[in-house]
């Protein structure tokens, strides 16, 4: 649990350090609101993030009073032989329930994306 804490860490203040470029490049007085893309396969425990950003973003007068809103994106496959969309929960070597097979593309649920994000100028 430990390393999954550090990781969600890491990445709020990588996010951090995006932002504040961003809100910088624009002039901003202070950052209101971030809303992100993260994906069910991206490694990413939302609640965690949420947490981290929200310990960390009181370090930082610019995003100290943003408030984080967080998508999470399913994850969708394309089966290369029936060609059919779908969505799965389960991660581990999941195969189409449409034909069986396993060549499978994934469409989405690895996203870690800034979607937006709104400023006060």
């Amino acid at each position: 649990m430990r390393k999954t804490q550090v990781h969600e860490v890491s990445i709020a203040l990588s996010m951090m350090d995006e932002l504040t470029r961003i809100a910088k490049e624009n002039d901003a007085k202070s950052i209101t609101s971030v809303n992100l893309r993260i994906g069910r396969s991206s490694g990413i425990v939302i609640d965690s993030l949420k947490f981290a950003f929200d310990a960390i973003k009181l370090e930082n007068s610019l995003i100290a009073s943003a408030e984080i809103h967080i998508e999470d994106v399913p994850l969708r496959y394309k089966c290369s032989e029936c060609e059919k969309d779908f969505e799965l929960e389960s991660i581990h070597f999941p195969s189409c329930p449409f034909c069986k097979s396993f060549r499978l593309k994934i469409l989405s649920g690895e996203e870690m994306d800034i979607a937006n994000m709104e400023l006060e100028v």
